[in-house]
């Protein structure tokens, strides 16, 4: 069974909850005016045991398309990139981040399996995330610990950003923490001197009044 084969089993079922099927990432979308929604379905196929895995993520777009005016990315990458994803077994779930699937009736099983937990945690965690302040409080209660899918840069890249368009009385304290990581980890000159320029930029930029 291939990857295009597995995400095809799921497609009525995110159709029906708003998501379209983006044919050239093979991932589910729920577009909004200001960023969306994706559903990532990982397949690898062994020769004994298959393995499925999840991920749920958010993208606000002008995080991203702020960030990536600092970070050395490929255009592509910036226009797909995602502001934070998260496995089901991170969302307060009893769901493994990986699950093993040995045969055709197993993975009918385990889809099933995957589609309740979409219906009972992820797509509420979506919706949630979905608004850049609740998003940006994620980050905040994450500063101490950054999400394991992003190495340090990204996290402080992006946590700074949502917090000073956002939520601006966070932005002093994430600035300063993130800094003093960055810093104390030695980092290479390049890094350093990358998120001085997006801190520089973040400090000046005019908010719009709520």
């Amino acid at each position: 069974m291939r990857k295009l084969d597995v995400v095809g089993l799921h497609s009525e079922f995110f159709k029906d909850h708003g998501f379209q099927l983006n044919p050239s990432q093979l991932v589910f979308e729920k577009v909004f005016p200001h960023g969306k929604q994706v559903i990532f379905v990982h397949f690898i196929e062994g020769s004994k045991e298959s393995y499925l895995e999840y991920h749920l993520g958010i993208r606000i777009n002008e995080v991203e398309e702020l960030i990536h005016k600092f970070l050395p990315t490929l255009s592509n990458h910036a226009e797909q990139s995602i502001t934070l994803a998260q496995t089901p077994d991170k969302l307060g779930s009893s769901y493994p981040k990986k699950i093993t699937v040995g045969d055709s009736d197993e993975m009918s099983q385990v889809i099933i399996s995957f589609e309740n937990f979409f219906l009972n945690t992820g797509f509420k965690w979506l919706d949630q995330m979905i608004d850049p302040v609740v998003l940006e409080q994620e980050f905040l209660h994450h500063k101490e610990d950054p999400f394991e899918a992003y190495n340090l840069i990204d996290s402080a890249f992006r946590s700074t950003a949502l917090s000073r368009l956002y939520n601006p009385e966070d932005y002093p304290v994430l600035r300063q923490s993130f800094l003093e990581k960055i810093t104390s980890q030695e980092m290479t000159p390049f890094t350093i001197a990358t998120f001085l320029q997006l801190l520089n930029y973040l400090d000046k930029v005019e908010l719009v009044a709520a």
